[in-house]
């Protein structure tokens, strides 16, 4: 574990001064989402953090890596916004949290078993919020592990029995390699 924390915290140590732009898809689709207490899972330096942020969210973001947490920590202090950060290994100890949240969101990070945790995390009515790599569309696949790369179809099983706002998979090329798939759903009441 120590090898891949080390990996991670040299990556984002690489990125110091980096431009923080947040994710397209989050732009395009947040005039759906209300203002609201949002959770951003592995949110590496919070790009999209920040600018929910900006915009009057309130945040809590988790992260394996105490680098970017740190990185993020000291944009939103400069910035006088108020982010929650918690350093959590989601993969191998499990996330407590003591509540709900309006609005639950993840983007390029794929760990399957955290899908439970995510889904039961949102309030009833409230949002969830995933992008990420795909298989789906035509476009050549890249070097990532397939364990890290949704199938066709796979982000409408999980969210069977909520309300579909946004949905694609497939339309846009990932700069790794294959495509990107994304949903945005609300939890039933």
């Amino acid at each position: 574990m120590n090898n891949l924390l080390d990996k991670w915290n040299r990556r984002w140590r690489e990125r110091v001064g980096d431009e923080l732009v947040a994710d397209s898809w989050l732009l395009e689709v947040c005039n759906l989402l209300p203002v609201s207490r949002t959770l951003d899972l592995a949110c590496g330096r919070g790009r999209n953090t920040l600018e929910l942020a900006r915009r009057g969210f309130a945040l809590t973001a988790v992260d394996f890596s105490e680098e970017a947490l740190t990185q993020l920590s000291s944009t939103a202090a400069k910035e006088g916004l108020r982010v929650d950060c918690l350093c959590c290994d989601l993969e191998n100890r499990p996330l407590v949290l003591t509540q709900n949240f309006d609005l639950v969101m993840c983007f390029f990070y794929l760990h399957r078993p955290l899908f439970p945790t995510m889904l039961a995390t949102v309030r009833p009515g409230g949002l969830a919020m995933i992008r990420t790599f795909s298989s789906a569309g035509p476009f050549p696949p890249g070097e990532l592990d397939e364990r890290f790369i949704l199938q066709p179809g796979e982000l409408l099983e999980v969210f069977s029995g909520w309300e579909i706002l946004r949905h694609e998979e497939g339309l846009e090329p990932s700069r790794k390699g294959g495509s990107l798939a994304a949903v945005l759903a609300r939890k039933p009441l």
